[in-house]
């Protein structure tokens, strides 16, 4: 009794009330949660939530779909419910951070043997994104993809190709840089947050290093991590990256190169959809989008993010709600997305489709960056091990702490965390 008054009361300081969620006699309706987003389009294509119930009715005109709007903060109330097994929802959405969270509590229903057309139609690294333990547990629906975006008119001024070594690039951004007053070389995210372990996983396999070795253990104290973050600070004593940087979130530094104030950005793909609308952005035309480079021994990779729809176990309705999460993984449901949100959907050939890309004409620089695109570090405690990786590379790049320190750490606490 004192657990559920202790649930219950938890359930009100969150703002929940508690619907029940679809009985026994009526597992004709599905319930799906998820942020007020959903009702909304940033174009005039209809939004999401009208698509999948017009797509619904098409092929299952049984199954009645309830939207559930969620609070801002959903984490707080899906913990909770989850945690008392409560069927308030049968569909919720996830957020890539919460993947190891969810899947080691078993709060998700693997959905492989249930959606086998996922591996057919979805790329690999957007259904890795959303996979534990080596199952799919959601079905993405808008992602992120991350690449470099570059200020095509003074390269092409100064005579530069778009580079393709962070050799190239380091030396394209330092030329500009002393010929353009007021231009920053290279911008990229060094607060402490999640977009720095994104930016150093890029560089991690730029510099030829992995997450993992063959035999599975960790190589974040490795020849290749340690050539990551002395790039990182080398930018920085080079003047191509403000000293500034290290307390910037993405959010701060995008202004920056959109207003024309920096040659490069490592930045997630979504501005592709207005960096050309001159209302919004201050280089329309002047600009392009490629792959992240890499070093002649590394490879270019592309880090994954993004939302997707995971099946609450404790539903009641759990036959039509793998059948609601069908409908969302077909082409016509993720093209709404595309036409109302804009990218990324990880739905293959769905850039082809002359409407998508009339919609985002830019959509077609999304397919280099997409085929490369990978996961974030695999853990089953990924929130712990990315904590401790934005405090160790942060004390780095800002002087708190020498390389050889931080990866000496990286190593020891990664092994701490995991349990080895």
């Amino acid at each position: 009794m004192k657990f559920l008054t202790g649930i219950l009361l938890l359930a009100a300081a969150a703002g929940l009330v508690f619907a029940g969620g679809a009985s026994a006699e009526d597992d004709q309706t599905v319930t799906l949660g998820y942020n007020p987003f959903l009702s909304d389009s940033f174009t005039d294509a209809p939004p999401p939530i009208d698509v999948i119930r017009e797509e619904l009715a098409h092929q299952y005109p049984d199954i009645t779909l309830e939207y559930h709007t969620m609070p801002a903060h959903m984490l707080d109330s899906l913990v909770v419910w989850m945690t008392s097994r409560d069927d308030t929802v049968d569909i919720y959405g996830i957020d890539v951070p919460w993947v190891s969270q969810f899947g080691r509590a078993g709060w998700t229903v693997p959905l492989e043997d249930h959606l086998p057309q996922l591996e057919q139609h979805f790329a690999p690294g957007g259904l890795e994104t959303f996979s534990y333990d080596g199952s799919i547990i959601a079905v993405p629906f808008w992602n992120s993809v991350t690449g470099l975006f570059y200020r095509s008119d003074l390269l092409e001024q100064h005579g530069y190709e778009p580079p393709s070594t962070l050799d190239e690039l380091v030396e394209t951004a330092a030329a500009i840089q002393q010929q353009e007053e007021g231009i920053t070389g290279f911008l990229w995210p060094g607060s402490r947050d999640e977009s720095l372990v994104m930016f150093y996983s890029t560089l991690l396999h730029a510099f030829g290093g992995s997450y993992l070795d063959d035999q599975g253990n960790y190589q974040f104290n490795s020849p290749a991590s340690r050539r990551a973050i002395a790039f990182m600070i080398e930018t920085i004593e080079t003047g191509i990256t403000p000293r500034a940087v290290t307390g910037w979130e993405r959010m701060e530094m995008r202004p920056r190169f959109t207003e024309g104030r920096a040659v490069f950005l490592w930045d997630n793909a979504d501005m592709l959809t207005w960096l050309d609308d001159p209302d919004r952005s201050g280089i329309a035309g002047n600009w392009d989008f490629i792959p992240f480079p890499a070093q002649r021994q590394g490879r270019p990779v592309s880090i994954s993010g993004g939302f997707a729809f995971a099946l609450n176990p404790y539903s009641s309705a759990r036959e039509n709600a793998l059948r609601v999460l069908e409908v969302i993984a077909g082409e016509t449901v993720q093209k709404g997305f595309a036409l109302a949100w804009g990218p990324v959907q990880h739905y293959q050939g769905l850039y082809d489709d002359p409407e998508v890309k009339q919609y985002n004409p830019n959509a077609d620089k999304l397919i280099p960056v997409l085929n490369i695109a990978i996961n974030r570090p695999p853990s089953r405690t990924y929130a712990e091990l990315s904590s401790m990786l934005q405090e160790e590379i942060h004390g780095a790049i800002s002087g708190v702490r020498t390389v050889e320190q931080v990866l000496e750490n990286m190593g020891r606490r990664t092994e701490v965390i995991e349990g080895r």
